[in-house]
């Protein structure tokens, strides 16, 4: 009974209130802001052709209590250094160097609180505006309008008037454009953006960058590129958007991010910008990349999201608790599902069951069902991806199934060792080739190793030229050449970028040591990328030449030397088996990964003799290192997960 009237009084409440139930739940938490807010609900209600423009504020107040600034002390900082000065090589570390940690001391500041009645009426004002100008506006819904043009934030970026500041950079771009497809125009933009430099950061991660400093500076990493490309398109009533993963499905690294936009009939076309900025210039960089699931970022309450549909179930920390992202996975694997029957006796009825996939070290979640006792199933998940789904609550982690890998839409493959018949193994790497990796391979073959006595190597003699492609392994080679020299260096071969790791030159065995000269510069913003790589005593750092031809890195000798032996590698990922480092071979079992044993690398690769076969394995280096990766071995390959 007592539920019974607390329902009906509650009904009451939201019967007799002026506006809709949740625009009521945010004004009640805004506080002392409330006024701002109601100011924009009576600016609408007083005109009768401002109804959709009143629906638009009940949206964006609506969904406000999800949003906020995330104000970064140290990130304002570095916007401001930012600002004075054009980004370049070894920027962010020779920042760092200086002033320390680019983030770190943050402040939520919620919308609800900060928000003002101008800030909410000049946007809808002009996202209205821009909607209603653009040939194609009329081919969308207003729910279309609500979702990728109206909102006036993509995360938790500061509060700015960005719209009209990309509208007025941008406009004019596409002011004689006769075409009503938005996404033919969105070509049009991204290949204007194009011609300017995008000065991209791998290490840069923030949580709100602003869209004011990217449309300034053009840099950051594939969240801001996103980022900047969804503020130009909805400034210009260019419905679009982000989709992102929660955790890439082959690789350490987390979150990635790329947009979207539509034609007339509603068609999504998804682009990475900084793949079309590649073959812009020429480049091949047509990426593979594996998803696993992928949500859209929204601006409004997603009903089905994992925390909102099981909101009193713990959902682990990271990308899968956000509220506001929506599984758009059916538009990327629309046919594809598993059913995988989990361990007996683990869950309860209303326990769940999270599907993941691994980042190197860990499972970590990217979709979540309620099993009810029966199998777990996934709809719309990527084939030829390993997952395996476990249980979390806030004290304990466990598997319920073995790993598996799905094989084309609806059939899975669980590894799982052959005990009865073992198999000897040759291992030579821990990670998977780079994906550009046969892009950079022929970037050895012609290089050469000179020696000279002028400075400018005008008198250079070749010791030795490189006839193969580059293998990710040290090479030792014996010049013959009789003289002396007080100058050597690496030259690059014709397109190669230099791209030399390390370069070693001994005389009567004897490591030589010397001034660094050398081709100044680097083709990417990264301090380690210069001529310095060559002699720092890192494989994984590489002279990353800012010309394709002819860029060297040398050695000013104190005197003459005969140069005896020289030592090289160039340009890799340091997951080849490494002498000295110590490994240790795991195999799946029943689900737990077990030992094969530890080794201590004295050549370029391992040999392990009776390991288990048909399985799943995992080669970890207590050494160094971080990347390493699953894999299965078949006919002597393996091939990585």
């Amino acid at each position: 009974m007592k539920n019974f009237i607390f329902v009906f009084v509650a009904f009451a409440i939201v019967a007799c209130s002026r506006y809709p139930a949740d625009v009521e739940r945010a004004l009640k938490l805004a506080g002392e802001n409330r006024a701002e807010l109601e100011k924009v609900l009576v600016h609408y209600r007083q005109r009768p052709e401002d109804k959709l423009k009143l629906r638009s504020a009940y949206f964006l107040i609506g969904n406000m209590p999800f949003h906020f600034t995330l104000h970064d002390r140290k990130l304002e900082s570095f916007k401001d250094y930012l600002k004075k000065n054009d980004p370049h090589e070894g920027f962010m570390a020779g920042y760092k160097k200086t002033f320390g940690q680019v983030t770190g001391e943050t402040e939520v500041k919620p919308d609800l609180y900060y928000i003002t009645s101008e800030y909410l009426i000049r946007n809808i004002d002009f996202s209205f505006q821009i909607w209603n100008e653009t040939p194609w506006g009329k081919y969308f819904s207003f729910d279309d309008f609500c979702e990728e043009i109206l909102p006036y934030r993509l995360s938790n970026e500061p509060l700015e008037y960005w719209k009209e500041a990309y509208y007025d950079v941008f406009n004019p771009i596409i002011d004689s454009i006769a075409s009503i497809q938005p996404d033919e125009v969105c070509m049009k933009l991204i290949n204007h953006i194009c011609e300017h430099e995008w000065n991209f950061e791998g290490e840069f991660q923030s949580q709100g960058f602003g869209a004011l400093i990217l449309l300034e500076k053009r840099y950051g990493n594939c969240k801001e590129i996103a980022e900047f490309v969804a503020y130009m398109l909805r400034s210009l009533g260019i419905p679009s958007g982000i989709d992102i993963m929660v955790q890439q499905p082959d690789k350490m690294a987390q979150t990635h991010f790329w947009n979207y936009t539509r034609d007339i009939t509603g068609k999504r076309t998804t682009f990475e910008f900084y793949e079309l900025y590649e073959l812009f210039y020429g480049s091949v960089r047509r990426i593979k990349r594996l998803y696993g699931k992928v949500y859209r970022q929204c601006f409004e309450l997603q009903k089905e999201s994992a925390p909102v549909k099981y909101r009193d179930k713990y959902i682990p920390s990271g990308g899968l608790k956000n509220p506001l992202i929506r599984d758009v996975s059916a538009e990327y694997f629309p046919d594809t599902h598993i059913s995988v029957h989990l361990q007996p006796g683990l869950l309860d009825k209303n326990d769940l069951a999270f599907l993941c996939v691994f980042n190197n070290r860990d499972w970590i979640p990217i979709s979540c069902t309620n099993p009810k006792n029966g199998p777990a199933k996934f709809s719309h998940i990527e084939p030829d991806i390993l997952y395996q789904i476990w249980y979390f609550d806030r004290t304990r982690r466990f598997a319920l199934s073995k790993p598996f890998i799905l094989n084309g839409n609806e059939n899975a493959w669980f590894p799982d060792a052959n005990k009865t018949d073992s198999q000897a193994m040759t291992l030579l790497r821990k990670y998977r080739l780079p994906t550009l990796w046969p892009n950079w391979v022929h970037r050895s073959v012609n290089g050469k190793f000179q020696g000279a006595n002028q400075p400018d190597f005008s008198d250079a003699v070749t010791l030795h030229t490189i006839q193969t492609i580059a293998d990710m392994k040290y090479t030792d080679i014996r010049p013959e050449h009789p003289g002396k020299f007080r100058y050597v260096r690496y030259l690059s071969a014709e397109g190669g970028y230099n791209n030399m790791a390390e370069v070693k030159f001994y005389a009567d065995g004897k490591l030589l040591q010397g001034e660094v000269i050398g081709t100044n510069g680097a083709k990417e913003v990264f301090a380690n990328s210069t001529k310095y790589a060559v002699f720092d005593n890192d494989p994984l750092t590489f002279f990353d030449a800012p010309q394709a031809d002819g860029a060297w890195s040398g050695l000013k000798l104190d005197q003459a030397y005969h140069i005896d032996a020289i030592r090289y590698i160039f340009r890799n990922d340091d997951n080849n088996i490494r002498p000295g480092d110590t490994y240790e071979l795991l195999y799946q079992s029943d689900g737990q990964w077990l030992s094969a044993g530890m080794q201590t690398a004295d050549t370029t690769l391992l040999q392990y003799d009776k390991v288990p076969s048909n399985t799943l394995y995992w080669l970890r280096n207590h050494t160094r290192g971080k990347e390493e990766r699953p894999f299965t071995y078949k006919d002597g390959i393996q091939l990585f997960w």
